[in-house]
This record gives structure tokens, sequence and C-alpha cells, in this order.
């Protein structure tokens, strides 16, 4: 078990570092939802964070900090989505020609459930979010 959490632990470390270098264009960040302040949300119109304080306004004190030691703000920012839809949705990030799409795909079932996903995008590259016309599984 104690090398396990080790290999884990070592994995997260070193993904962090990866992304605070800059390497990475986007990436999935590990945060606990849901936002702090009560707002409905919208898969296609995700919360854009580009500070520390704008991150703890959403999620908290605690999960700016862990945010932060996830990324670099000088260098990204943090898109926040929060939605509510079928236990199957899906929502999947691709980089063409230094843009960022964000393609959310409806799922089938009519197990409403809460959905919250957070990606650090690096500032200089355009993002931007469409719906597919299928649905999923």
């Amino acid at each position: 078990m104690g090398i396990q959490n080790g290999v884990i632990g070592f994995g997260v470390m070193i993904s962090s570092l990866v992304l605070a270098s800059g390497d990475k264009q986007v990436q999935p960040l590990e945060v606990k939802g849901p936002l702090a302040i009560k707002i409905r949300g919208n898969v296609l119109v995700p919360y854009s964070a580009d500070s520390k304080e704008e991150v703890a306004k959403l999620l908290g004190p605690q999960q700016a900090e862990s945010v932060e030691k996830q990324i670099s703000f000088e260098t990204h920012r943090v898109l926040l989505f929060q939605w509510a839809g079928s236990g199957q949705d899906v929502l999947v990030s691709t980089i063409h020609d230094e843009v960022v799409t964000f393609q959310y795909t409806r799922g089938r079932t009519r197990d409403l459930r809460q959905h919250f996903q957070a990606f650090a995008v690096d500032k200089q590259i355009v993002w931007k979010v469409t719906e597919s016309d299928k649905t999923g599984k």
C-alpha cells in the first residue's frame, strides 16, 4: 500500500511539474466540485479563471491552493465546466491548428447527474466549446 501511494504521488508530482513548466497546452485538473458559488452551470459556457483569487471565488480557498500546485497562472488559465445531464455525458478536448476544442456529447440515459470538469489551458491558445449532434453510448 505504501509503495502504491508513493508511485501515485510521484506520478501526480511529475505531471504537475510538466504542466507548471508550460509544456502542455491543455491539461485536465484534479479538483473537487461543486463550485463554491451556487450558479447553474452550462457546459457550453465554462467559467474562466486567470488567477488563484478567481479560482478561490468559484471553488473555495482549499481548492485554489490545490489548483495553484498543478499549474502556473502566469502561463495558464483554468476553465471550469459544470452542468447537469445524463450519466453518460462526455466532454473531450482536442487540439488542432493551435485551437483547443472542447466537444460535448449528450448521453442517452435519463439519469440526471451533476458533472464537473476543470482544465488548464495555455493563455496563448484559442479555445471553443462545441456540441456534438450525436448522442453517446
